[in-house]
């Protein structure tokens, strides 16, 4: 019995085995594709053969062509192609614009994309090349900047190709394009604007089954060169919960070398997420010369802070159950008691016990609306911020002052702009940077230059054309991470004229023992209380004349509404006020309960005596 168990299994073994060893053969031949022609690789393998930098006689040691130039400019270069096969190739040579790949690399582009930037510029001794076996040709080239060209950081490469033929396994004929390049960069002189931002911030909260546990989120942005020089970077996310707990996020990797107008797409992960309903996330990012390159004066930090909805599924589920158990019980309780006794006794019980039930849930309902009024949420007190000069250009570099200092508190400051083409929750113009970074007017103000212009600031926004009255904010930060805001100083400007504005604000900025004395050598309008600091503006007579600040308690200058400086002081409050009307809606319906419980009870105690009677 065991030896025929033993030839079944023997045969059963023979047959799988005779079933697989054709396909498999099929497989390994069908795997390795018989190239029809390979121009120089003499059936010895891959060809192989570069390009480096070259003088007229001989390659030299730099690592790829660097220049700084002026519009117009003529620089003269050689190129050595080398052969490092045996047999002799034919390549051919041409020159192409550069771009940053989706994972940050650094590529040039395919002979068939038309060039518009340094690839159109250059021209080359020879495009077509036969180089000898073990040997190398040298190429001259010529680079011309055009005349009218935007300075800056322009990228490209001198590319040599070998173009080959394969058949796959199917038989077709598959053209297979073998490339190497050096690269260029080119510098063309005129003003350096280093330049990051953020965009498309994005949080996604991945929950967990257990309700007093955590879950994991994953946090995408794009980091775009809105400059014009090339820029290394190296980001920092945090997630936080309501309460102030971190998540342990992953360190997302830096970018090594991002070209002007291009864009990488970063991910993070982070662990141990707090489901608090309303969690935050922050994204900071440092811009960093590229290796090898000059320092720049002024790398702006960009900093963009987002919210998203983190609910605690499971731990809703529970208390969803543990309340309708509560109220099955106590339900059933009810029905108990209410077998046991006769109606008449009942009714005074029943009705006594929904009035009391009413009047507890008005007393508690109604202490949760008015702590849970939005009202009520801290809110950051506003004042007064100079803007100087108060009539200029948007090409004119500005400069805002605080008329009175950040809190005891503050370990940093933030800077925003809202108006026509911004963005509504209002672009950066001064980046998360500490309190102690900029210095101090009379009467302990901050003096905050901004980097750009107002031109500069529109660019980055993506438009161009400025109009109407635009709104900066200060906001005094507990932290680099801590958004919360101790107090916000505001003040805007008007733009009158496609490149022209006026009524910058003014403020009156007390010294110490001494007088109010004006910021600017204007006049100085009359201030009002409000938030601490009043803000008057300039007429539009020419400024001599000044029209008060509005007396609203929200500290915006004359001509803005009252909602931009409230949504400004709001900005970092956000989490807080979503709770506040959370709450107050919640403690509402349950008050409008109470009183409708309250009111049955009232009935049904007034209907008791007719009935007993």
């Amino acid at each position: 019995m065991i030896t025929t168990s033993a030839r079944r299994i023997a045969a059963v073994l023979a047959a799988c085995l005779l079933a697989v060893l054709p396909a498999a053969a099929g497989t390994a031949s069908a795997a390795t594709p018989v190239p029809a022609t390979r121009p120089g690789d003499g059936g010895q393998g891959r060809t192989t053969f570069g390009v480096q930098p070259s003088a007229a006689k001989k390659p030299d040691a730099r690592p790829h062509f660097s220049y700084g130039a002026t519009p117009g400019a003529v620089v003269k270069d050689h190129l050595a192609v080398h052969n490092y096969g045996k047999k002799p190739l034919t390549l051919r040579v041409y020159a192409g614009d550069a771009f940053t790949t989706g994972d940050g690399g650094f590529d040039l582009f395919a002979a068939n994309h038309k060039s518009t930037d340094v690839g159109s510029w250059v021209k080359l001794g020879k495009n077509v090349l036969s180089v000898p076996g073990r040997s190398h040709v040298i190429v001259p080239f010529t680079l011309t900047v055009p005349q009218k060209v935007t300075p800056g950081d322009h990228t490209g490469g001198i590319v040599a190709s070998l173009s080959a033929v394969r058949t796959d396994k199917k038989g077709s004929k598959v053209a297979v394009d073998q490339r190497v390049g050096a690269r260029i960069y080119l510098r063309v002189a005129g003003e350096l604007k280093p330049r990051l931002t953020v965009e498309g911030l994005n949080t996604s909260y991945h929950g967990t089954a257990n309700p007093f546990g955590t879950g994991s989120a994953t946090v995408t942005f794009t980091v775009r060169n809105t400059g014009n020089v090339r820029l290394a970077a190296r980001q920092a996310v945090r997630v936080r919960d309501l309460f102030g707990g971190s998540a342990k996020v992953a360190a997302p990797r830096g970018i090594p070398e991002l070209l002007p107008g291009a864009a990488v797409k970063i991910t993070a992960s982070a662990t141990g997420v707090v489901p608090s309903m309303r969690d935050t996330t922050t994204v900071t990012v440092d811009p960093r010369p590229v290796r090898g390159d000059v320092k720049h004066r002024v790398l702006p930090r960009v900093t963009r802070v987002e919210n998203f909805w983190a609910v605690p599924w499971a731990m809703l589920v529970l208390l969803l159950v543990a309340a309708g158990a509560l109220t099955l019980l106590l339900v059933r309780r009810r029905r108990r008691r209410g077998a046991g006794t006769s109606a008449p006794e009942l009714r005074p019980a029943a009705a006594g016990s929904k009035q009391a039930v009413g009047l507890a849930a008005i007393l508690l309902t109604a202490g949760a609306v008015v702590a849970g009024t939005p009202a009520d949420a801290e809110a950051a007190e506003s004042g007064g911020l100079a803007v100087s000069p108060a009539r200029g250009s948007d090409a004119q570099p500005i400069t805002l002052s605080s008329a009175a200092p950040c809190p005891a508190k503050t370990a940093n400051v933030i800077a925003r702009v809202t108006g026509a083409g911004f963005p509504r929750e209002g672009q950066i113009v001064v980046g998360n940077a500490p309190l102690a970074t900029y210095p101090k007017v009379p009467g302990g103000g901050l003096s905050i230059p901004l980097t750009y212009t107002m031109r500069d600031y529109a660019s980055t926004a993506g438009f161009t054309t400025l109009r109407g009255t635009y709104t900066f904010t200060v906001s005094c930060l507990k932290g680099a991470f801590d958004l919360t805001s101790l107090r916000d100083f505001t003040g805007s400007l008007r733009f009158t004229a496609k490149d022209a504005y006026r009524d910058g604000t003014r403020v009156a900025v007390k010294a110490p023992g001494a007088k109010a004395l004006g910021q600017s050598e204007q006049p100085v309008p009359p201030t009002v209380s409000g938030g601490g600091t009043g803000a008057g503006t300039g007429s539009a007579a020419g400024g001599a004349a000044a029209s008060s600040a509005p007396a609203n308690g929200s500290g915006a200058p004359a001509g803005v509404p009252a909602t931009a400086a409230d949504d400004a002081a709001q900005n970092s409050n956000t989490t807080l006020v979503a709770w506040s009307v959370g709450g107050f809606a919640v403690g509402l319906l349950a008050l409008l309960a109470g009183v409708a419980h309250w009111v049955r009870g009232r009935r049904a105690r007034a209907a008791e005596p007719a009935s007993s009677d």
